[in-house]
């Protein structure tokens, strides 16, 4: 019961850094549009793609560590 829970709130971490990696990305396109300059836009657009990169990428260790946790358990 206590793996559930751990990853239930790891899950909603994991799904509020993506909201916030989306908004970036949609204030990216709302800079675009205020004409500021492409260096502007493109840095703001590839930190929402970092940011959502590296989400993933920790999610997945996550999931990972969590099912050697949990095999490990079962085993013993």
């Amino acid at each position: 019961m206590n793996q559930i829970v751990r990853l239930a709130y790891s899950f909603v971490f994991f799904l509020t850094l993506s909201a916030v990696a989306a908004a970036v990305d949609l204030l990216s396109e709302w800079v675009h549009q205020l004409g500021v300059a492409d260096f502007t836009y493109y840095l703001i657009a590839l930190t929402a793609h970092f940011m959502l990169v590296v989400d993933v990428l920790l999610f997945c260790c996550f999931v990972l560590y969590s099912a050697w946790d949990f095999l490990k358990g079962e085993m013993l």
